[in-house]
């Protein structure tokens, strides 16, 4: 990138501090960061472990608990106002959730040694994962493509029945995967509320023209098209010691954001995080399920 990370965020952390009240907005701080919006929150949870959210309310709350702590009888409506909160209910139960105390039981029995521990993440990056550090990084070109797509929006919890949905249209209209590529387009943090994910396949010129009149119209299936470019492309696959798909994905993302690309000279390019779902189906000589799947970063 044009700038390290650390220096991209301290920035944005900057802005945070100095305008603590003012309700928060993706598309500024990821201006003030250099970043495209859609990685931003992607890249901030990646290097502190913490939604941008949650460390906005983390913040408050720490400069709340420096005035019910050492002795300033202000009245809590007061606190919450001056934090930019709705009103005194919402500073309560943000500060209980982020604290563990509610105000009123800090500001008479503070308990400092879990109060210092939660400032741990406002000072430092995380440090890397030793398990992907010698993962395999490649820089491909794709060409467009043309997806059909379903979109998730919604608890995290509810996705199998969007995939479920998605399988059944294309079964319905024998889209199987010798016809098209698998795609997820990653659009938000998995613990967002609402989870955005598109989930689609790619059709080749054929296929979009048989389903043309009835299946991309029916069903909330839409087609979107992915404009070619160059990717960052890691692949990972579950095997006899690592059998969770999501651990795999979790730490390749992470590997991705936090470290390859902090010592990379490339710039991220303003379109989702991709993952390609290989081996749809498959099962390892084990007998059991296997998986394959393919991260994409877009690249500038």
């Amino acid at each position: 990138m044009g700038h390290k990370l650390d220096q991209a965020f301290e920035k944005v952390l900057a802005y945070i501090d100095s305008n603590i009240a003012a309700p928060l907005d993706i598309d500024n701080l990821a201006r003030i960061a250099e970043l495209p919006t859609c990685h931003f929150q992607h890249l901030f949870y990646t290097l502190y472990r913490l939604s941008i959210e949650e460390y906005v309310e983390l913040l408050k709350s720490l400069q709340a608990a420096h005035q019910l702590g050492f002795g300033e009888q202000v009245p809590l409506a007061a606190i919450a106002a001056k934090l930019g909160y709705h009103n005194e209910a919402d500073f309560v139960d943000s500060f209980t959730l982020s604290i563990g105390q509610s105000p009123q039981s800090f500001r008479q029995a503070p308990d400092w040694n879990n109060f210092f521990s939660k400032q741990q993440p406002l000072k430092s990056f995380e440090s890397p994962q030793d398990a992907m550090l010698t993962a395999n990084v490649e820089i491909v070109q794709m060409d467009a493509l043309v997806l059909a797509i379903v979109t998730h929006n919604g608890p995290e919890n509810a996705l199998p029945q969007t995939i479920e949905r998605f399988i059944q249209w294309r079964q319905k209209y024998a889209i199987g995967p010798n016809l098209g590529r698998t795609f997820n387009l990653v659009h938000s943090l998995p613990q967002a509320k609402p989870y955005h994910m598109d989930i689609g396949v790619s059709l080749d010129e054929n296929t979009y023209s048989r389903l043309a009149s009835t299946g991309l119209t029916q069903e909330g299936i839409y087609t979107q098209v992915i404009s070619s470019g160059r990717y960052a492309k890691l692949s990972v696959k579950t095997d006899t010691q690592n059998s969770n798909i999501n651990a795999l994905l979790h730490a390749g993302v992470d590997y991705l954001y936090r470290i390859w690309l902090n010592e990379q000279p490339y710039s991220l390019r303003n379109s989702p995080l991709m993952f390609e779902r290989l081996n749809i189906g498959g099962f390892a000589e084990s007998g059991i399920k296997a998986h394959s799947v393919d991260i994409y970063l877009p690249l500038l």
